[in-house]
């Protein structure tokens, strides 16, 4: 069970305790230790308890949000105390439990399909709409989801997960494009081909081509921690 150390890393408005930026205590098992001079607010208390015991424990479930949150803000929505949880000694805290996925901005997409052109298996499309007579393009690609909808949709098993790099691989000899897959998907990131086959970014194996033709900066692959 780890220990760990809670410290004011930002105060976004006004504290009446006051609370400083530095201020800290710490979690030892069970025992809450305030240091000499210190203090914690009651209210920010209670709102960072339930995440103690949690932070704590090692947990493998990639669908737990919680040990990947570090920051939480004091409920007194004029305070805006940003408190940051740390395990005291762990070094790697935050870092790898974070597994990389693709990570799309529509707001960067330009429409020029380079990621449709170099993508092995059609698993990423551009979405073209128009607003005021404006263009709009939204790069459409599989976000590796914890909990996956479409595997749950799936009713041949033809969906499954790359023990590795997590992502979504299709069984074209299971998949019967009945498109319930997609029907289940939030992001409208599955595609059917002229076979009726499902298409799913499979993640080039750890190094999506098309993030590397992206030349806007659409397309990303990498790492993104949860913050509260």
């Amino acid at each position: 069970m780890y220990d760990l150390r809670i410290v004011v890393e930002e105060i976004k408005g006004f504290c009446d305790l006051p609370m400083h930026v530095g201020d800290y205590f710490e979690v030892h098992a069970g025992r809450i230790i305030v240091p000499p001079g210190q203090h914690i607010c009651m209210w920010a208390l209670q709102s960072l308890m339930p995440f103690f015991p949690v932070k704590q424990r090692e947990s493998k479930e990639e669908n737990d949000w919680i040990p990947y949150t570090k920051r939480i803000c004091c409920p007194d929505p004029n305070g805006m105390v940003i408190y940051r949880i740390d395990r005291i000694g762990d070094e790697n805290d935050g870092k790898e439990q974070v597994r990389e996925r693709m990570l799309p901005e529509a707001s960067l997409c330009t429409g020029c399909r380079a990621c449709e052109a170099v993508c092995p298996v059609g698993g990423v499309r551009i979405e073209e709409s128009d607003e005021e007579g404006q263009p709009r393009f939204s790069p459409k690609v599989c976000r590796q989801c914890g909990n996956a909808q479409c595997m749950n949709a799936c009713p041949t098993g033809a969906l499954h997960k790359d023990p590795n790099t997590k992502a979504l691989l299709v069984d074209k000899e299971k998949c019967v494009g009945c498109r319930k897959c997609a029907a289940a998907c939030p992001f409208g990131s599955i595609s059917f081909g002229e076979d009726r086959k499902a298409r799913v970014c499979n993640l080039c194996g750890g190094d999506p081509a098309c993030v590397k033709a992206c030349p806007s900066g659409a397309l990303a692959f990498g790492r993104k921690g949860g913050t509260m």
